[in-house]
């Protein structure tokens, strides 16, 4: 999959295409993290930085990681052009990520996890970055059958059920919190669908001090 990235990363907005519209899937997303201001935003495979380009002015940080060079010079231009400044690309695997960046109110998987061996890993690896309370969004085509997907575009999943992606929050430690399914509209011709999900920390977080221990007489 690096391979492939490092190849097509001048025209992977065009490769996105094959979905239902990325407009109604932005608004989709947007809608799930709500209105509230977001203290810090991981995009965890942030291929060309449209996911920072679209979250980041909520935040007061954003980072965004990818494996491929290739990508993150794409997502740097992009970012640069639309005057997102409070972002920071890095690279990173997906599997091992960076320790010292931690305590994210919300991470972010753009259309990344059918590219994995190893999707639930994934999550888990990133789930230990959140914040008490964080959330997790996932973005990723529901199931399909188109297989020409394996071997033109390097996808190693043919999308994901809803239950198969709340067995992996679980897992990580997070809390399934809702899950939304975008089919093709009249007029949009035969494009795959695509899930939305978003999952919650099951920590919680809290301002107020600790109430002292009762003594016992």
């Amino acid at each position: 999959a690096a391979h492939y990235f490092a190849r097509h990363a001048p025209e992977w907005d065009r490769i996105r295409s094959l979905h239902v519209p990325e407009s109604r899937v932005e608004a989709a997303i947007l809608a799930a993290i709500g209105e509230e201001r977001l203290e810090s935003v991981l995009d965890v495979g942030t291929g060309t930085g449209r996911m920072l380009e679209l979250i980041a002015p909520r935040a007061s940080h954003a980072v965004g990681l990818d494996i491929s060079p290739a990508m993150l010079a794409v997502a740097r231009a992009n970012l640069h052009r639309a005057g997102v400044r409070n972002v920071q690309l890095r690279q990173a695997d997906i599997y091992a990520l960076p320790p010292e960046q931690s305590n994210f109110s919300l991470i972010v998987f753009h259309q990344v996890l059918h590219f994995l061996d190893d999707p639930a890993r994934a999550l888990r690896e990133a789930a230990r970055l959140l914040a008490p309370s964080g959330r997790l969004l996932v973005v990723d085509l529901a199931p399909h059958a188109e297989e020409r997907l394996r071997s033109e575009f390097a996808h190693r999943r043919l999308g994901f059920a809803g239950d198969e992606v709340a067995a992996f929050m679980r897992e990580a430690g997070l809390d399934p919190v809702s899950a939304l399914t975008l089919t093709p509209a009249d007029g949009e011709g035969d494009v795959l669908p695509v899930t939305v999900w978003l999952g919650r920390d099951r920590r919680v977080q809290t301002d107020a001090p600790l109430r002292p221990s009762l003594e016992v007489a």
